[in-house]
């Protein structure tokens, strides 16, 4: 099957997308609509799932648009835009991480609610079915740098090169975090199923 048609096709679409921000500083009025409706799921989730209380998600979800709005004039069409709305993501993140004084009232091992109107990932759902419950309460155990490279690597599906753009470290420090994460999720998970596996269990 010949794939090159799709590939001009996303080819076609991303460079339309770089065309959003130039179009708003123009004062396109249409333009940064587009770019929210096509960025709202994606830096939600991002908030949800690095872990950020119910209580700052929204004021946070605002605080990253505000600063894209801000930052518009600065944009190159020549940039890919993923990455350059995670990096104002993840600063934007980093920053009230750094402000907060009490760093247990940032972060919350509460059910996590699904992001507002687009409809949930394929594997998303697999992981909710499956281990949604487990799952969230051992990412929100990891520690923070960890955490935001699962997120942007595994659920997120950035590049690693991407990511250390956006995190401003390098691929080596990306690489390492995510293998611990993976390596301490491993291990809760060992431990989880070793609890369900009491000795006094049997099928008879």
């Amino acid at each position: 099957m010949n794939r090159e048609p799709a590939r001009a096709d996303s080819r076609i679409v991303e460079l339309s997308e770089r065309q959003w921000l130039p179009r708003h500083a123009r004062g396109d009025a249409d333009a940064f609509p587009e770019l929210m409706a096509a960025y709202r799921a994606p830096v939600w989730g991002y908030l949800v799932r690095c872990g950020v209380s119910p209580q700052l998600r929204e004021d946070l979800f605002q605080d990253i648009f505000l600063k894209i709005h801000q930052s518009a004039p600065s944009y190159r069409p020549s940039w890919p835009l993923r990455p350059w709305v995670f990096t104002i993501a993840a600063n934007t993140l980093r920053n009230h991480v750094r402000d907060q004084k009490r760093f247990r009232q940032f972060f919350t091992t509460d059910e996590l609610p699904d992001p507002p109107d687009p409809l949930p990932r394929a594997e998303d759902i697999a992981i909710i079915a499956e281990t949604k419950a487990w799952l969230d309460d051992a990412i929100m155990q990891l520690p923070f740098s960890q955490r935001e490279v699962l997120v942007l690597v595994a659920l997120e599906s950035l590049p690693l090169k991407e990511v250390a753009a956006i995190l401003r470290v390098s691929q080596n420090t990306v690489k390492t975090r995510l293998r611990r994460a993976r390596l301490k999720l491993a291990d809760m998970l060992a431990a989880h199923e070793g609890t369900e596996q009491s000795p006094g269990d049997s099928d008879d």
